[in-house]
Protein backbone atom coordinates (compact mmCIF):
# COMPACT_ATOMS: atom_id res chain seq x y z
CA UNK A 1 0.00 0.00 0.00
CA UNK A 2 1.29 3.12 -1.12
CA UNK A 3 1.87 5.65 2.00
CA UNK A 4 0.91 9.51 0.68
CA UNK A 5 1.21 12.54 2.87
CA UNK A 6 -0.38 15.24 2.89
CA UNK A 7 0.41 19.29 3.95
CA UNK A 8 -2.30 21.23 3.81
CA UNK A 9 -4.42 17.88 3.80
CA UNK A 10 -7.57 20.15 5.53
CA UNK A 11 -7.53 23.06 2.87
CA UNK A 12 -9.95 23.14 -0.25
CA UNK A 13 -8.06 20.89 -2.75
CA UNK A 14 -7.06 18.69 0.66
CA UNK A 15 -10.10 18.27 1.97
CA UNK A 16 -11.46 17.03 -1.56
CA UNK A 17 -8.19 15.02 -2.32
CA UNK A 18 -8.80 12.76 1.03
CA UNK A 19 -11.43 10.98 0.58
CA UNK A 20 -10.49 10.48 -3.22
CA UNK A 21 -7.31 8.80 -2.27
CA UNK A 22 -9.03 6.55 0.37
CA UNK A 23 -11.05 5.53 -2.05
CA UNK A 24 -8.41 4.50 -4.18
CA UNK A 25 -6.50 2.63 -1.43
CA UNK A 26 -3.74 4.76 -0.48
CA UNK A 27 -2.56 4.99 3.02
CA UNK A 28 -3.07 8.31 4.06
CA UNK A 29 -0.80 10.76 6.48
CA UNK A 30 -2.76 14.28 6.67
CA UNK A 31 -0.87 17.18 8.29
CA UNK A 32 -2.06 20.74 8.15
CA UNK A 33 -1.89 22.93 11.08
CA UNK A 34 -5.17 24.51 10.71
CA UNK A 35 -4.00 28.25 9.84
CA UNK A 36 -5.82 28.22 6.37
CA UNK A 37 -9.33 29.86 5.96
CA UNK A 38 -10.65 26.64 4.87
CA UNK A 39 -10.86 23.24 7.50
CA UNK A 40 -12.33 20.07 6.15
CA UNK A 41 -11.56 17.71 8.69
CA UNK A 42 -12.94 13.63 8.29
CA UNK A 43 -13.25 11.61 10.91
CA UNK A 44 -12.21 8.73 9.08
CA UNK A 45 -8.76 10.45 8.09
CA UNK A 46 -7.92 12.54 11.12
CA UNK A 47 -5.49 15.15 10.22
CA UNK A 48 -2.03 15.09 12.40
CA UNK A 49 -2.10 18.69 13.68
CA UNK A 50 1.36 19.82 12.42
CA UNK A 51 3.26 22.11 10.45
CA UNK A 52 4.31 20.70 7.61
CA UNK A 53 8.28 22.25 7.93
CA UNK A 54 8.58 21.41 12.04
CA UNK A 55 10.46 18.55 13.51
CA UNK A 56 7.37 16.21 14.28
CA UNK A 57 5.76 16.93 10.70
CA UNK A 58 8.72 15.91 8.84
CA UNK A 59 9.33 12.94 11.31
CA UNK A 60 6.19 11.87 10.12
CA UNK A 61 5.63 12.76 6.37
CA UNK A 62 9.30 11.84 5.72
CA UNK A 63 8.07 8.43 6.49
CA UNK A 64 5.71 8.04 3.25
CA UNK A 65 6.52 6.85 -0.11
CA UNK A 66 5.18 10.14 -1.88
CA UNK A 67 4.37 13.61 -0.23
CA UNK A 68 1.55 15.95 -1.80
CA UNK A 69 3.29 19.33 -0.42
CA UNK A 70 -0.36 21.71 -0.62
CA UNK A 71 0.45 23.29 2.49
CA UNK A 72 0.82 27.09 1.97
CA UNK A 73 0.35 30.64 3.00
CA UNK A 74 -1.77 31.25 -0.10
CA UNK A 75 -3.17 34.17 -2.34
CA UNK A 76 -1.90 37.25 -3.64
CA UNK A 77 -2.76 39.81 -1.28
CA UNK A 78 -1.99 37.83 1.88
CA UNK A 79 1.72 37.40 0.33
CA UNK A 80 2.01 41.35 -0.83
CA UNK A 81 0.88 42.53 3.06
CA UNK A 82 3.26 39.95 4.79
CA UNK A 83 5.79 39.05 2.03
CA UNK A 84 8.50 38.07 4.91
CA UNK A 85 6.11 35.85 7.02
CA UNK A 86 4.46 34.29 3.95
CA UNK A 87 8.21 33.83 2.35
CA UNK A 88 8.85 31.94 5.56
CA UNK A 89 6.50 29.33 5.38
CA UNK A 90 6.14 29.26 1.52
CA UNK A 91 9.85 28.92 1.10
CA UNK A 92 11.56 28.62 4.10
CA UNK A 93 9.69 25.84 5.23
CA UNK A 94 9.29 23.98 1.69
CA UNK A 95 12.96 24.21 1.71
CA UNK A 96 13.29 22.33 5.02
CA UNK A 97 10.66 19.82 3.92
CA UNK A 98 12.39 18.92 0.52
CA UNK A 99 15.46 18.71 2.15
CA UNK A 100 14.12 15.92 4.83
CA UNK A 101 12.44 14.22 1.96
CA UNK A 102 15.68 14.05 -0.36
CA UNK A 103 17.59 12.38 2.72
CA UNK A 104 15.08 9.65 2.69
CA UNK A 105 14.16 9.57 -0.75
CA UNK A 106 10.49 10.13 -0.67
CA UNK A 107 9.05 11.41 -4.05
CA UNK A 108 7.61 15.16 -4.01
CA UNK A 109 4.88 17.27 -6.06
CA UNK A 110 4.90 20.40 -5.48
CA UNK A 111 1.30 22.53 -5.61
CA UNK A 112 2.18 26.09 -7.29
CA UNK A 113 0.43 28.40 -9.83
CA UNK A 114 -0.01 28.87 -13.28
CA UNK A 115 0.65 33.00 -12.33
CA UNK A 116 4.02 31.79 -12.19
CA UNK A 117 3.95 32.42 -15.14
CA UNK A 118 3.51 36.06 -15.47
CA UNK A 119 3.62 37.68 -18.64
CA UNK A 120 4.65 35.17 -20.59
CA UNK A 121 6.31 36.10 -23.90
CA UNK A 122 4.83 33.02 -26.04
CA UNK A 123 1.25 31.73 -25.44
CA UNK A 124 -0.40 29.62 -25.24
CA UNK A 125 1.49 29.14 -21.66
CA UNK A 126 3.31 25.27 -22.07
CA UNK A 127 4.84 23.13 -19.50
CA UNK A 128 7.75 24.48 -20.31
CA UNK A 129 7.28 28.04 -19.97
CA UNK A 130 9.78 29.60 -17.35
CA UNK A 131 8.59 31.46 -14.42
CA UNK A 132 8.41 35.22 -14.67
CA UNK A 133 6.33 36.15 -11.66
CA UNK A 134 4.98 39.60 -11.32
CA UNK A 135 4.07 39.59 -7.47
CA UNK A 136 4.71 38.24 -4.21
CA UNK A 137 2.65 35.21 -4.56
CA UNK A 138 3.67 34.14 -7.51
CA UNK A 139 8.26 34.34 -6.83
CA UNK A 140 6.99 32.18 -3.58
CA UNK A 141 5.88 29.59 -5.67
CA UNK A 142 8.35 30.01 -8.38
CA UNK A 143 10.89 29.55 -5.12
CA UNK A 144 9.32 26.71 -4.47
CA UNK A 145 9.39 25.17 -7.88
CA UNK A 146 13.02 25.64 -8.30
CA UNK A 147 13.44 23.88 -4.91
CA UNK A 148 11.15 21.30 -6.45
CA UNK A 149 13.64 21.25 -9.60
CA UNK A 150 16.69 20.86 -7.29
CA UNK A 151 15.53 17.82 -5.54
CA UNK A 152 14.87 16.44 -9.09
CA UNK A 153 18.36 17.39 -10.32
CA UNK A 154 20.13 15.88 -7.23
CA UNK A 155 19.09 12.05 -7.73
CA UNK A 156 17.81 11.50 -4.13
CA UNK A 157 13.71 11.75 -5.44
CA UNK A 158 11.84 12.06 -8.62
CA UNK A 159 9.59 15.33 -8.07
CA UNK A 160 6.79 17.06 -9.62
CA UNK A 161 5.45 20.17 -9.64
CA UNK A 162 1.32 21.02 -10.85
CA UNK A 163 0.96 24.38 -11.80
CA UNK A 164 -2.88 24.93 -10.85
CA UNK A 165 -5.37 27.31 -12.98
CA UNK A 166 -8.46 28.52 -11.22
CA UNK A 167 -10.13 25.94 -9.70
CA UNK A 168 -14.15 26.09 -9.11
CA UNK A 169 -16.72 23.99 -8.18
CA UNK A 170 -17.32 22.55 -4.96
CA UNK A 171 -17.77 19.07 -2.86
CA UNK A 172 -19.80 18.04 0.32
CA UNK A 173 -18.17 17.25 3.25
CA UNK A 174 -19.08 16.10 6.33
CA UNK A 175 -22.41 17.25 5.49
CA UNK A 176 -21.44 20.50 4.41
CA UNK A 177 -20.74 22.37 0.49
CA UNK A 178 -17.11 23.01 0.46
CA UNK A 179 -16.33 25.90 -2.45
CA UNK A 180 -14.04 28.39 -3.18
CA UNK A 181 -14.54 31.93 -3.48
CA UNK A 182 -14.09 32.38 -7.44
CA UNK A 183 -15.97 34.33 -9.80
CA UNK A 184 -18.07 31.53 -11.06
CA UNK A 185 -19.12 31.13 -7.00
CA UNK A 186 -19.83 35.08 -6.67
CA UNK A 187 -21.66 35.57 -9.85
CA UNK A 188 -23.60 32.50 -9.37
CA UNK A 189 -24.59 33.92 -5.68
CA UNK A 190 -24.80 37.69 -7.16
CA UNK A 191 -27.40 36.26 -9.89
CA UNK A 192 -30.18 35.82 -8.05
CA UNK A 193 -29.91 39.80 -6.66
CA UNK A 194 -29.76 41.24 -10.24
CA UNK A 195 -26.26 42.68 -10.65
CA UNK A 196 -22.72 40.95 -11.11
CA UNK A 197 -20.05 43.43 -9.96
CA UNK A 198 -16.99 42.76 -12.12
CA UNK A 199 -13.46 43.89 -11.05
CA UNK A 200 -11.98 46.16 -13.86
CA UNK A 201 -11.12 46.12 -16.81
CA UNK A 202 -13.02 42.74 -16.97
CA UNK A 203 -10.78 41.87 -19.70
CA UNK A 204 -8.13 39.59 -17.50
CA UNK A 205 -8.32 35.80 -18.71
CA UNK A 206 -7.85 32.98 -16.96
CA UNK A 207 -7.92 28.90 -17.25
CA UNK A 208 -10.43 27.51 -15.41
CA UNK A 209 -10.27 23.94 -13.87
CA UNK A 210 -12.93 21.95 -12.14
CA UNK A 211 -11.75 20.81 -8.62
CA UNK A 212 -12.59 17.22 -9.38
CA UNK A 213 -10.23 17.59 -12.23
CA UNK A 214 -8.06 18.84 -10.27
CA UNK A 215 -7.62 15.97 -7.80
CA UNK A 216 -7.69 13.55 -10.73
CA UNK A 217 -4.44 14.80 -11.70
CA UNK A 218 -3.04 14.66 -7.82
CA UNK A 219 -3.10 10.76 -7.74
CA UNK A 220 -2.10 10.70 -11.62
CA UNK A 221 0.77 12.37 -9.86
CA UNK A 222 1.11 10.21 -7.45
CA UNK A 223 0.95 6.75 -9.14
CA UNK A 224 3.46 8.67 -12.17
CA UNK A 225 5.87 9.22 -9.38
CA UNK A 226 5.85 5.95 -7.71
CA UNK A 227 6.87 4.92 -11.25
CA UNK A 228 9.75 6.73 -11.08
CA UNK A 229 13.30 6.26 -9.61
CA UNK A 230 15.48 9.03 -7.99
CA UNK A 231 17.54 9.70 -11.33
CA UNK A 232 14.78 10.46 -13.31
CA UNK A 233 14.77 14.19 -12.24
CA UNK A 234 11.25 16.73 -12.17
CA UNK A 235 8.55 17.50 -14.47
CA UNK A 236 6.20 19.98 -14.63
CA UNK A 237 2.21 19.60 -15.13
CA UNK A 238 -0.15 22.05 -16.28
CA UNK A 239 -3.29 21.10 -14.45
CA UNK A 240 -5.68 23.13 -16.67
CA UNK A 241 -7.89 22.85 -19.34
CA UNK A 242 -6.88 24.85 -21.67
CA UNK A 243 -10.55 26.69 -21.72
CA UNK A 244 -9.98 30.38 -21.16
CA UNK A 245 -12.39 33.22 -20.55
CA UNK A 246 -11.95 36.69 -19.22
CA UNK A 247 -13.83 37.72 -16.18
CA UNK A 248 -16.54 39.89 -18.25
CA UNK A 249 -17.17 36.57 -20.28
CA UNK A 250 -17.60 34.48 -17.57
CA UNK A 251 -20.08 37.04 -16.25
CA UNK A 252 -21.97 37.38 -19.52
CA UNK A 253 -22.85 33.59 -19.28
CA UNK A 254 -24.22 33.62 -15.76
CA UNK A 255 -26.20 36.62 -16.30
CA UNK A 256 -27.41 34.80 -19.82
CA UNK A 257 -27.85 31.49 -18.27
CA UNK A 258 -29.98 33.12 -15.12
CA UNK A 259 -31.98 34.72 -17.66
CA UNK A 260 -32.89 31.15 -19.68
CA UNK A 261 -34.20 30.24 -16.28
CA UNK A 262 -35.98 32.70 -14.98
CA UNK A 263 -37.55 34.05 -18.31
CA UNK A 264 -40.09 36.07 -16.83
CA UNK A 265 -37.64 38.42 -14.03
CA UNK A 266 -35.76 41.22 -14.73
CA UNK A 267 -32.39 40.86 -16.92
CA UNK A 268 -29.39 40.51 -14.28
CA UNK A 269 -26.82 43.36 -15.07
CA UNK A 270 -23.24 43.10 -15.54
CA UNK A 271 -21.07 46.34 -13.94
CA UNK A 272 -17.38 46.80 -13.69
CA UNK A 273 -16.11 48.20 -10.68
CA UNK A 274 -12.59 49.43 -9.54
CA UNK A 275 -10.62 46.21 -9.29
CA UNK A 276 -8.89 46.32 -5.09
CA UNK A 277 -5.76 44.08 -6.94
CA UNK A 278 -5.39 46.94 -9.16
CA UNK A 279 -1.33 47.08 -9.71
CA UNK A 280 -1.32 43.50 -8.07
CA UNK A 281 -3.71 41.51 -10.32
CA UNK A 282 -1.89 40.70 -13.78
CA UNK A 283 -4.06 41.70 -17.32
CA UNK A 284 -3.33 39.11 -19.94
CA UNK A 285 -6.53 39.35 -22.28
CA UNK A 286 -4.95 36.87 -24.60
CA UNK A 287 -3.79 34.57 -22.00
CA UNK A 288 -4.39 30.65 -23.21
CA UNK A 289 -2.66 27.14 -21.57
CA UNK A 290 -1.62 24.48 -23.01
CA UNK A 291 -2.13 20.97 -21.74
CA UNK A 292 -0.94 18.56 -23.89
CA UNK A 293 2.59 17.58 -22.46
CA UNK A 294 0.50 16.34 -19.11
CA UNK A 295 -1.98 14.67 -20.74
CA UNK A 296 0.77 12.24 -22.47
CA UNK A 297 2.88 12.23 -19.40
CA UNK A 298 -0.45 11.25 -16.93
CA UNK A 299 -3.19 9.93 -19.34
CA UNK A 300 -5.67 11.99 -18.11
CA UNK A 301 -7.97 14.67 -20.01
CA UNK A 302 -10.44 16.84 -18.22
CA UNK A 303 -13.88 16.23 -17.68
CA UNK A 304 -15.44 19.10 -16.46
CA UNK A 305 -16.79 22.28 -18.39
CA UNK A 306 -17.57 26.19 -17.05
CA UNK A 307 -20.82 26.09 -18.68
CA UNK A 308 -21.69 22.79 -17.14
CA UNK A 309 -21.22 23.89 -13.68
CA UNK A 310 -22.52 27.34 -14.33
CA UNK A 311 -25.95 24.77 -14.95
CA UNK A 312 -25.20 23.32 -11.69
CA UNK A 313 -24.63 26.47 -10.01
CA UNK A 314 -27.34 27.80 -10.80
CA UNK A 315 -30.03 25.67 -11.59
CA UNK A 316 -32.06 24.63 -8.62
CA UNK A 317 -32.92 20.72 -9.08
CA UNK A 318 -29.59 20.32 -9.75
CA UNK A 319 -27.88 22.16 -7.55
CA UNK A 320 -30.19 20.52 -4.53
CA UNK A 321 -28.95 17.16 -5.92
CA UNK A 322 -25.20 17.33 -6.18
Amino acid sequence: MTRVGVTGATGFIGGALLPHLARLGYDLIPVDDGSGPVRVEFAEWPVRARDFASDAGIRILADCDVVLHLGAVSGVMACAEDPVGTARVNVEGTRRLLTACGERHVAVAFASSLAVVGAPEHLPVTEETPARPTHEYARQKSQGEELTRELGRSARSPTATLRMSNVYGGYFASGRRVAKGNVLELFSQQAARGRLTVNAPGTQRRDFVHIEDVIAHWEATVRFLRGRSPSDGSVTFNVATGESYSVLEIAQKVADRWGALHPSGAPVRVEVVPNPRAGVELIEPEFAVSRSATERALGLQCRHTVDGTIDVLLAPPAHATA
